[in-house]
């Protein structure tokens, strides 16, 4: 583009700068959040790209069904169940079976202690499927010994600091395992993490079976070979489990890896996955307020046409061909998307940390090095150059040269029906964005507001050591908890609620005395004392607990949910019963109110509590309030008296509850910021359309004046408007953002009914906010001197 063209644009919009600070501030910030929202959904359609062989990877999940109807779908399979797949099936090249071993104490030769969560054992051909970038150790003998190790660079640092580790051993679980090769960190954007993994043989030495088909505890993923139609494939495995007897009302499915971050929800999931619909609405904001940035360049042009169709037009008439003009308005065009693109980089950069701790560190980390950022930010640049460039520069540049004779140029450019619906554009995005943020808020409230059947506060959760068949230590140190004066009371458990079903275990097999059925719900359950319940404050529906200083020998407690699912009309009536549990006949002896284990997006599980008093997962103290941080240390100097060499580690139950709603959180804080972005550059091109609006009426206000119009008169003669606008705006968004958010709450199991004073609090948030921009220059000229007024023309 020649300079002289820059530098007459350049001289246009200095003499117009407080339109050009109104266009260049607008378009930067819808730049700068339309690049932060697209880098975060890039990174979450990004999952499992950097394995070369993803698009033929698959993950095997399990359909449970009870009498033919549909119960659950676990992503966890049998382990016998790979080698038949890839004995009758030719689709599969090579399986590998990995099982979560789970937070476990990992002690080092130099006896350090520490929690180690992302613990999996997985078959030798782990690294041909999934590629993995070896520090140390040889990939094509890695696991392939019984008691191999496999650790992460920073696992490795860990536990070693500069050290070699390779040939080290490491005990866990009461076992040795030496450790055979390093492998680098993995990226954040995989559904399975893992900091250490261990031969599939250290299953074995858990007492599992490799041969049963009666429990499902490992991931199985299966490489295929080109070319295969998975629907096909996956009526295979469904004609595979109906001839397998031990398969009855289960059926397999196989879903690509690709898909299994945004698309699927099932029962124990290596991690929380985020979700498809999230993505897409963030995606449709960042077009939003995009799309509103460039609508405000777009009407603020087209408003103050009057003064450049002169202009235009006097330059016709000295010889300036149509083209010339493009290319002048397109200079302006560019020089404010170079100015706002710049701002809006500078934008992105002081939001880095903001943006970081709300989508998290790896998700934002790179965004400036990475190539596809650049990639849509040029993208970006020239598409926003084009559409807020285009109809401006061409409307202007289609006058006609008579205009600039005539005293009606005024109206010489047509487009005043166009800013009318680009305003009710912006507007209609500001209305939904806003209900959204208020749905969205009023949902994650009443979660936390919600009757839990019992009461997490003021529950300190400690991790129990493992002890290794020691069945006396865990009582003895409940007691010396219960002596201190800041415990109310301390119950143990085998989980504790708000873990992953992953902390649970479960089971299929269980049925009424005389109850000849073949199949079952799948039960979730774990042991806990005769102190857990009251320490919680669970109710009873029926029924006693379990007796403290009694063996409580085949005895359960279940709680609501599990009882009517196994046919009892009554929580009375389930007493006294027997259910065939774990391979004999146990007595229900109690049925406690229904409390959530799980967070509320999730319905209630059927819980069955056995008898446990001598091992423990955890340790949940019931604390007062007053003097916490002396309770705490009392609390660890008791830990350090009797398992000093066991990492100590607590946690507040309802902090660790609440983590549940981590994702929805970050969703609210998302939508709560985007949404004051959109209101503020909707209100800044409905600032510069008022100011622009007065100017051009400036000599008919001075007139009204003098003929004894009031100042309220022209304040509301000025706003009526922009008002009409916003009421048309808020009507149309209304049903939108009911169906939009009526969806979003369909992932709730537990929600809440959309509140009609969402939409009238939203609407008239909106109208005042639109009248408070329009009356600080609608007052500024109504307040005008008159005689002020008819000179400025």
């Amino acid at each position: 583009m020649p300079y002289n063209d820059l530098k007459i644009a350049g001289r246009n919009l200095r003499k117009d700068r407080f339109y050009t600070i109104i266009n260049v501030t607008g378009l930067a910030i819808a730049m700068a959040a339309f690049l932060l929202i697209i880098h975060y959904v890039q990174f979450e359609r990004s999952y499992e790209n950097f394995y070369k062989k993803a698009d033929h990877i698959y993950r095997v999940t399990l359909n449970m069904y009870k009498d033919g109807a549909f119960i659950t779908t676990d992503c966890e399979t049998h382990p016998p169940l790979a080698p038949l797949l890839k004995s009758q099936l030719p689709e599969v090249k090579d399986y590998v079976r990995i099982q979560r071993i789970g937070l476990s104490e990992v002690t080092t030769p130099q006896h350090q202690a520490f929690l180690q969560e992302r613990i999996y054992a997985a078959d030798s051909s782990m690294f041909s499927i999934f590629n993995c970038e070896f520090i140390k150790g040889d990939p094509s003998r890695a696991l392939k010994g019984p008691d191999d190790a496999i650790l992460t660079a920073s696992t490795a640092r860990k536990y070693f600091g500069d050290r070699d580790p390779v040939g080290q051993t490491l005990t866990l679980r009461g076992r040795n395992v030496t450790v055979a090769g390093i492998i680098k960190d993995q990226p954040g954007n995989t559904h399975l993490k893992y900091d250490i993994l261990l031969s599939f043989h250290f299953v074995t030495e858990l007492g599992i079976d490799l041969d049963s088909w009666n429990s499902n505890n490992n991931f199985l993923y299966l490489e295929m070979q080109p070319g295969v139609n998975l629907s096909a494939f996956n009526a295979k495995l469904a004609a595979l489990c109906k001839a397998q007897t031990q398969l009855r009302d289960k059926i397999y499915t196989a879903e690509p890896i690709k898909d299994i971050h945004l698309h699927s929800k099932k029962t124990f999931e290596p991690e929380v996955n985020s979700d498809v619909k999230t993505v897409q609405f963030l995606l449709i904001v960042a077009f939003l307020i995009l799309l509103i940035g460039t609508i405000n360049y777009v009407n603020l042009t087209t408003a103050r046409s009057a003064e450049r169709l002169k202009e235009a037009s006097i330059k016709k008439i000295l010889g300036a061909s149509q083209w010339l003009l493009i290319k002048q308005f397109f200079a302006e065009s560019l020089i404010i998307n170079v100015l706002a693109f710049s701002l809006a980089l500078v934008l992105i950069w002081i939001a880095m940390p903001f943006y970081a701790g709300i989508v998290g560190k790896v998700a934002a980390a790179g965004i400036f090095t990475s190539a596809g950022f650049w990639g849509i930010s040029t993208a970006l640049f020239v598409l926003n150059g084009l559409l807020s460039g285009l109809y401006p520069a061409y409307a202007l540049s289609s006058a006609k040269a008579v205009s600039a004779l005539s005293r009606s140029f005024t109206n010489a450019l047509k487009g005043g029906s166009l800013r009318k619906t680009l305003v009710v554009g912006q507007f209609t995005i500001a209305s939904v964005v806003l209900v959204a943020s208020l749905i969205v808020y009023q949902q994650l409230s009443y979660m936390r507001h919600q009757n839990l059947g019992m009461n997490i506060d003021q529950v300190l959760v400690l991790r129990a050591p493992e002890l290794q068949h020691d069945s006396t230590s865990a009582p003895a140190f409940k007691s010396e908890l219960q002596q201190l004066s800041g415990v109310q009371k301390v119950a143990m458990g085998g989980s504790m609620p708000g873990q992953g079903l992953e902390y649970l275990s479960t089971t299929s097999h269980v049925t009424r005395q005389g109850d000849n059925g073949k199949s079952s719900y799948n039960y979730y359950l774990y042991g806990i004392d005769a102190d857990f319940i009251p320490t919680m404050n669970i109710k009873m529906a029926a029924g006693r607990n379990f007796v403290a200083g009694t063996p409580n020998n085949r005895e359960l407690v279940i709680n609501e949910e599990a009882c009517k699912r196994l046919g009892f009309r009554s929580p009375e009536e389930a007493i006294g019963q027997k259910l065939n549990f774990w391979g004999g006949y146990s007595t229900v002896v109690g049925v406690i109110k229904n409390y959530h284990q799980r967070s509320l997006k999730e319905a209630l599980l059927p819980m069955i509590h056995f008898y446990m008093n001598n091992a423990a997962g955890y340790f949940a103290l019931k604390i007062k309030s007053t003097d916490l941080p002396h309770t705490l240390a009392a609390v660890e100097k008791k830990w350090q008296a009797q398992f000093k060499e066991h990492p100590f580690e607590y946690y507040f139950l309802d902090e660790m509850f609440n983590q549940q709603y981590q994702a929805d959180q970050r969703l609210g804080e998302i939508v709560n910021i985007f949404s004051i972005f959109t209101i503020f550059i909707t209100c800044l091109g409905l600032l510069g359309l008022t100011a622009y609006n007065v100017s051009r009426r400036t000599r008919e206000i001075g007139i009204r004046k003098v003929l004894g119009s009031s100042v309220s008169g022209i304040i509301h003669l000025l706003a009526r408007d922009f008002i009409r606008l916003v009421v048309i705006a808020i009507i149309i968004a209304t049903p939108i953002a009911w169906w939009t958010m009526d969806q979003w709450l369909q992932d709730f199991v537990y929600r809440i009914t959309i509140p009609w004073w969402v939409f009238i609090t939203a609407g008239g948030s909106m109208i005042f906010i639109a009248l408070c921009t329009i009356g600080l220059q609608s007052v500024k000229a109504a307040l005008m001197d008159p005689v002020k007024s008819l000179r400025s023309e």
